[in-house]
């Protein structure tokens, strides 16, 4: 049984991961204005975020068109996939998951099985990773779509904001904007609630706090069976933390990368997050 893996741009899984598992990626689009992008196809993180940073108007996103996955998941089963198990950003935040259900159909509902993370960034990278361990192991897309649907009440995302204006202007706020009030100093930390959508869970008024605050709130979640680093910008404070982390979880791989574009359009420079995965119980 050749069960392929397909997911969408805000995985945040690193390149060479998703490579080497022969993951294939349907990218998002970023709309500055009157150009359109494909997320981490059309420019690389750096250009995106100095055109973030510039930008007059901020840019918004979109999910990719059906035909996109249309001609992935024919082009697969040209490839000899007997199945498809496709894996995509919360349904509560993109409709990515519509473009690849609608696909889906068009193409062989029988054979492709679209799955709503109901999750981001790694947290859909995780059950993107759990498809191709079980799919190696010789494991059905049914048996992997029954695995995956009880992951997402184990996937959690802790997330530190440099500011919340792009939260603002991306209108992504939600049930943020009564913690936040007006003041635009504060930093917020964010999660993501049961559907994927965007919930409160603190906030401080320094970055070194935040940073600390953090790692106090991943340690509630122990034991982990993944964990990883997210951020926005220049690496080092990311992959140090990435670093501290894997000192006070050393039987845990803890993979660390940059947000994709798309997500740090919503998220904005500076950005750092926690992904993680409690281990079952």
């Amino acid at each position: 049984m050749n069960v392929r893996v397909v997911t969408d741009s805000t995985c945040d899984l690193p390149a060479a991961v998703r490579q080497s598992a022969g993951i294939v990626t349907v990218p998002l689009r970023l709309h500055f204005e009157d150009q359109v992008f494909r997320d981490r196809v059309d420019m690389n993180d750096r250009e995106f975020l100095s055109r973030l940073v510039a930008a007059k108007v901020p840019p918004s996103t979109s999910q990719p068109p059906p035909g996109d996955f249309e001609a992935v998941y024919r082009q697969l089963f040209e490839e000899g996939a007997d199945e498809i198990v496709s894996v995509h950003i919360a349904a509560a935040l993109s409709g990515t998951v519509s473009s690849a259900t609608i696909a889906a159909q068009a193409v062989d509902p029988n054979r492709i099985h679209v799955v709503d993370s109901r999750t981001v960034s790694l947290g859909t990278g995780f059950l993107v990773l759990e498809a191709v361990e079980r799919a190696a192991q010789g494991d059905s897309a049914q048996e992997i779509v029954a695995r995956l649907a009880t992951m997402p009440d184990r996937v959690g995302i802790i997330c530190l904001l440099d500011t919340v204006r792009y939260l603002l202007l991306g209108g992504r706020i939600g049930k943020v904007r009564a913690m936040l009030g007006t003041a635009l100093a504060i930093k917020p930390l964010i999660g993501l609630g049961p559907d994927g959508s965007v919930v409160p869970l603190g906030r401080v008024r320094s970055r070194a706090s935040g940073v600390r605050r953090l790692a106090e709130l991943l340690a509630e979640h122990r034991p982990l069976e993944r964990c990883g680093v997210i951020y926005v910008g220049d690496p080092e404070e990311g992959l140090s933390l990435a670093d501290e982390t894997r000192r006070t979880y050393p039987e845990m791989e803890v993979i660390a990368d940059h947000c994709s574009p798309v997500l740090s359009t919503h998220t904005g420079p500076n950005t750092i997050a926690y992904c993680y995965l409690e281990a079952q119980p």
